[in-house]
């Protein structure tokens, strides 16, 4: 092995049934069997099998264990023999070779089981550092052997064994004439020279070599056979070609929780020829095969997979925390299928059976970070729940121009900001549902600094987003030119929010977007000037501010730190110098698709480094104090997060977030209040409102149900509002979602006729003019209000899915606001709800 110095424990005789998963049955005090007590803090005691390296830990209030890897695994039906083993896997790694050809490895399949991993004991915990790799060396089976061998050994075979040794053996006709594929062997192999020969093919799984090792043993190879392959091939010595994986894995206990991490620093693999990629971490806890729970998933604004409920032929669910990487799909032709706006905001996930769950927090690598979840039923009889990380970034470089349709893979720096670190908590009776993750996460947060409760409660807030300015060709004497042109004025926008408050609105909070640098599509951040045109009717942004302020509206001026869709002379930006770079140099982009087909239409926008964020900060902070700004809008730096690969300023998205939360804090100085916009988890410290937070999932065909879980988080720390309910697919259902979520009402409008917006780049604007919604946004802001006014300061405590189309909502003081998504009235609790319409029951009733 030669890079790394390797402790054998001479752990091979593994006992079944010492891998224990199940947590819904209280257990005997003291160790569970064949585990010992390794540590302990009063509140929970960790117990470690040294035979397996799987680890239990125990809630000492209730006696209630958790396990690592599943009880039954060997008894499992449904699991094949490789699957049963992999559930005996605390680790499992994707890694490339230099042909990009992707593999896996597991801890149990390729460390555990051949005695290769190293426990370490701490004050609080423990250690267990893996070797996985080198299993082929225990192995009888050639990386090539002579034709005349090969027929000897496969004669000796029935047709089944003889039939899956073909197929994974290829023959290398020197006498007959060399392949495409196979005209390297010869040089790979010289100690054949002339002579026919057969090869290994390449990518061959583990678990597959071990069968077909067990063939070829059974037709009579032995070592000295091995020997003899390896000395006439004449390949010397291959060992060091073998890919090997070191990784430590690190359990702690602190306080009530578990908490699990990883080290990528202390990683350590053969890279002389091959690229660690990614790293699932305990991809089995708490799994269990039966019992009446879900699994939670933080899609959009959260969603359940019921256990086992029979979707065997749907994809398992994956999906990254805050949403794809941009920079990764920048040769992609065709549009994501996955909803940006309903992508996983909270670095969260969790798994309930019976009256047990656990709650499970990214809280150190989220933007490196996955989620994955399955049913019983696909693969194993086992559903399961776990985050993943990305160790290397990667993407291919398309060299079609230079070398037909060749493709090569390129990966990023080992350059790691932090460490990758899961939390685990355990929730028990009444607490273990999905409220109770909502509560625990709340609370995390709160002791993180992240969220403070409001100190009062306000009335319903009513967000009112209006455009300022677009640009659009206008011709002048027969040429075509492009001209900025005004939407909504700042004396336009004064105007309807007199009327909004002449209608009964109470609590306006005014979002302007398009006010600077030539409006909604406007120059780089890098520099701020207000659109000229915005100030006819003789108020400027100024004046904008301070009347708002006297009617008691809140104002919040968008700001765009990372798009630039004009790139002019002399405006401080420039994609070369300031723009995300992909691994091959070329430019980070986003694109507009056509509906038709999704395929990609044109280029709309580069995007600013990451890296740069400061550089942007800066003018906007002198910007809002040269304007006397109120408030702020973060616009899309809330969410859109994604990495920059040049080598001279490499940005992965874990150090992007952190450079984000830098700017956010710079801002929140500067202003008195600041607004996000479907916001990610790590926005929350630094605004006080929010819009566009997720009211739905994206749908997948594995979810079940789909639950208020950010709003659950939200609700009582920060106010906020779903998408703009007239620009909605469905008006009543967002705002019947509005409701559910206790959300305030966002509209997005403009002064002007919708038809200023036509033949435009902004014709997916088709219903903003204001007079077409002002009267029906008044009125149904004053039906919301009846029901959800007084309750903005309350947490959220409870929700529960009464029905396919019944759901209520509980607040701290006792308050339960009902929802009926359905066309018929129903009653609930003794609370009659409308067709389509909702109702509450106030806790002092």
């Amino acid at each position: 092995m030669g890079k790394f110095e390797r402790k054998w424990m001479g752990l091979l005789g593994l006992a079944a049934g010492t891998l224990l998963a199940l947590p819904l049955s209280a257990q005997a005090a003291g160790a569970p069997e064949g585990m010992k007590e390794v540590a302990g803090n009063g509140q929970l005691t960790l117990y470690l099998n040294e035979e397996d390296a799987s680890v239990a830990v125990m809630d000492n209030e209730t006696g209630r264990l958790w396990y690592t890897n599943p009880a039954d695994a060997d008894s499992d039906e449904k699991a094949t023999a490789y699957y049963k083993r992999l559930l005996k896997s605390q680790l499992q790694v994707q890694y490339y070779n230099e042909n990009v050809q992707s593999a896996l490895m597991d801890s149990y399949n390729d460390s555990v089981a051949n005695g290769q991993f190293e426990i370490e004991l701490l004050e609080d915990g423990l250690t267990v550092t893996y070797t996985m790799g080198k299993l082929t060396e225990s192995l009888l089976l050639p990386n090539a052997i002579s034709e005349e061998r090969f027929l000897k050994f496969t004669e000796q075979m029935d047709s089944s064994a003889k039939r899956k040794i073909d197929r994974n053996y290829v023959l290398v006709d020197v006498v007959g004439g060399l392949t495409t594929t196979t005209e390297s062997y010869p040089e790979t192999y010289p100690g054949y020279g002339e002579t026919n020969f057969y090869v290994l093919r390449g990518g061959v799984k583990d678990y597959l070599k071990e069968e077909l090792a067990g063939y070829l043993e059974e037709a009579g190879y032995t070592q000295e056979d091995f020997e003899q392959d390896q000395m006439e091939s004449g390949a010397g010595d291959a060992d060091s070609t073998d890919p090997w994986f070191t990784i430590p894995l690190t359990y702690r206990l602190d306080g009530d929780n578990l908490v699990v991490s990883i080290d990528p620093e202390a990683v350590a693999y053969n890279e002389d020829g091959f690229y660690l990629v990614d790293i699932d971490m305990l991809p089995y806890f708490g799994a269990v095969d039966e019992g009446d729970g879900y699994i939670f998933v933080p899609d959009g604004s959260g969603s359940l997979i019921y256990l086992n409920n029979g979707k065997t032929t749907a994809p398992s669910y994956y999906a990254m925390v805050y949403g794809q990487d941009e920079s990764r799909r920048v040769l992609s032709k065709t549009q994501s299928e996955v909803e940006p706006s309903l992508t996983v905001k909270l670095p969260v996930f969790g798994l309930k059976a019976d009256d047990q769950a656990f709650f499970a927090i990214i809280e150190d690598g989220a933007g490196n970070a996955d989620i994955s979840a399955d049913i019983g039923g696909r693969l194993t009889s086992y559903n399961n729940v776990y985050a993943g990380f990305s160790y290397l970034q990667y993407g291919p470089a398309a060299l079609s121009d230079m070398v037909g349709a060749n493709s090569y893979q390129l990966y990023s720096q080992k350059n790691f900001t932090g460490i990758f670190q899961v939390r685990y908590s355990f929730l028990t009776g009444e607490e273990a549902d999905y409220s109770g993750m909502a509560a625990c996460y709340r609370t995390y947060l709160e002791e993180q600094g992240a969220l403070s409760r409001k100190a009062e409660s306000e009335e319903l807030p009513l967000y009112t987003e209006y455009i300022g300015a677009i640009d659009r060709y206008e011709t002048f004497l027969g040429v075509k030119y492009k001209a900025v042109e005004p939407l909504t004025t700042f004396a336009q926008a004064e105007d309807i929010a007199g009327q909004l408050a002449d209608l009964g609105v109470k609590n306006q909070k005014m979002v302007y977007t398009g006010w600077m640098n030539g409006g909604l599509h406007g120059t780089a951040a890098t520099k701020v000037k207000v659109v000229g045109k915005l100030e006819k009717g003789g108020v400027s942004v100024k004046k904008l501010q301070k009347d708002m302020a006297a009617m008691g509206v809140d104002t919040f001026m968008t700001v765009d730190m990372q798009y630039v869709y004009q790139d002019k002379l002399l405006d401080g930006y420039s994609a070369m110098q300031y723009g995300a770079g992909y691994f091959d140099h070329s430019d980070i982009t986003v694109n507009s698709y056509l509906f038709a087909d999704g395929s990609m239409d044109k280029k709309l926008a580069n995007l600013i480094s990451p890296y740069y964020v400061g550089k942007v900060t800066d003018a906007v902070t002198k910007a809002a104090s040269r304007y006397q700004l109120n408030g702020i809008n973060l616009g899309t730096a809330s969410w859109f997060l994604y990495s920059d690969y040049l080598e001279n300023r490499y940005t992965d998205r874990q150090k992007a977030s952190m450079l984000y939360e830098e700017s956010f804090a710079a801002i929140q100085e500067t202003v008195q209040k600041t607004l996000g916009d479907n916001g990610n988890a790590y926005s929350f410290p630094y605004v006080d409102y929010m819009i566009n937070v997720p009211l739905s999932s994206n749908g997948y065909q594995i979810l079940d149900a789909d639950i208020p879980f950010y709003q659950m988080v939200l609700h009582g720390y920060i106010s906020y509002a779903g998408e703009a309910i007239n620009m909605a697919d469905d008006y009543r259902t967002t705002l019947l979602k509005s409701v559910e979520g206790g959300a305030g009402l966002h509209y997005q409008w403009i002064y002007g006729d919708n038809s200023l917006v036509k033949e435009t780049d902004y014709d997916n604007l088709y219903s903003v003019h204001y007079g077409s919604w002002i009267d029906t946004a008044a009125e149904d802001y004053r039906s919301v209000a009846e029901v959800l006014d007084g309750l903005e300061n309350q947490l959220i405590v409870k929700h529960e899915i009464v029905s396919d189309k019944l759901t209520k909502t509980v607040y701290e003081d006792g308050s339960t606001v009902y929802v009926n998504f359905g066309e018929s009235p129903v009653q609930c609790e003794g609370v009659e709800i409308a067709a389509r319409g909702f109702a509450v029951r106030k806790g002092s009733d």
